[in-house]
């Protein structure tokens, strides 16, 4: 296997990277502390490609041919690095995106593209927990209940929802319009417009439910690998950045006549972090290119990619902190950011484990 970058996936992570040093990282604190990205996010990524990056060029968007999941993933690894709720915010359009050419009508197609290309995002929920009651029938959905809080929403004018109606699996492009959202600011990701959805008898017309049944079950799992393997690139780079603040810090702060950096246990602490981290990031790129590849463990492993960036990430910013000690739970700091951000990472898409455990059940 070649492990090496073509010139367009260099290209990619040097201009992103650029982007993540020169305004994510420094936009990340004010936008944490607000609660709200900041106004020049969403054009400053148009201009290198972002938002629409995954919506087919016939239809305005950027995409020629197959799209590439590792490449995704090398971008979401610098993304992770800057800052995870902006991050959130410029890779959500491309489930919907992807899931829309795969599997939509026209109809899905043209409401979808046409919102984003205008400068609109979707965004991606899975009801795993079976929170929403839906009814379906020949002419389409109907969706009763609450689901969330969900990252991206609060700003999204479309949802691809997978869910179940019944017994039968279904994923659908919800218009947001047909919903009540209320915005939420948890503790992580503070800036990804999360909200709460809340649907009273909300409907979605026959040709914006993408499949259902059988199909749906397999389009569901190729869906949420993409999202998987998203979300394990972000969380192995914000380790990266946990890991490279308490560096900093250590070869900074002294005490005893030395710098922390140099104490044995702070240096054995971060070598088992980086060792963490390094074998996090070769899991996703894995997963991305069994993705690419179309490999049947596709799906099983990037479901175990998710689950252990998750948990390196969550390990290492507690390290970080404790490398900071004190001032590691100041704000002023940005480890402690990166501690609360971990916690979506574990979260998101529910208990990795014991998903994997049913579906095993479920196919004996």
């Amino acid at each position: 296997m070649d492990f090496a970058l073509d010139d367009e996936q260099q290209l990619i992570v040097s201009t992103i990277r650029r982007l993540v040093d020169k305004d994510l990282g420094a936009w990340a604190a004010d936008a944490d502390r607000a609660g709200a990205p900041p106004d020049r996010l969403l054009d400053v990524a148009g201009e290198i490609g972002f938002l629409v990056d995954a919506v087919p060029a016939d239809a305005d968007g950027l995409l020629e041919g197959d799209y590439s999941h590792a490449t995704r993933a090398l971008r979401g690894i610098e993304l992770g690095r800057g800052c995870s709720a902006l991050a959130a915010l410029l890779e959500c359009n491309v489930e919907p995106s992807l899931a829309v050419a795969t599997w939509g009508s026209d109809a899905a197609r043209a409401a979808l593209y046409g919102a984003l290309t205008g400068g609109k995002l979707a965004t991606t929920a899975s009801d795993w927990a079976g929170a929403l009651t839906i009814d379906a029938s020949d002419d389409g959905l109907t969706i009763t209940g609450v689901l969330g809080p969900v990252p991206c929403l609060a700003n999204a004018s479309h949802l691809l929802l997978c869910a179940k109606a019944g017994d039968e699996p279904v994923l659908a492009l919800v218009d947001t319009a047909t919903l009540s959202l209320d915005p939420v600011v948890p503790s992580g990701w503070r800036a990804a417009a999360w909200a709460t959805l809340r649907a009273d008898g909300a409907r979605v017309p026959a040709d914006f439910v993408l499949a259902r049944g059988v199909a749906a079950h397999r389009a569901i799992d190729q869906v949420l690998s993409w999202y998987r393997v998203s979300l394990a690139a972000r969380a192995v780079g914000a380790a990266q950045a946990a890991m490279t603040h308490a560096r900093g810090y250590a070869e900074e702060r002294v005490q005893f006549g030395q710098p922390i950096g140099r104490f044995e246990s702070l240096i054995g602490m971060r070598d088992q972090s980086e060792t963490a981290t390094a074998a996090a990031r070769a899991l996703v790129l894995q997963a991305a290119w069994e993705l690419d590849a179309g490999m049947p463990d596709a799906a099983n492993d990037a479901s175990r990619a998710r689950d252990f960036a998750g948990a390196t990430l969550s390990r290492t910013a507690i390290d970080a902190v404790q490398i900071y000690g004190g001032y590691g739970f100041v704000n002023d700091y940005p480890v402690e950011k990166i501690m609360r951000d971990a916690r979506a990472y574990e979260v998101l898409l529910g208990n990795e484990g014991l998903l994997r455990v049913l579906a095993q059940k479920g196919g004996e």
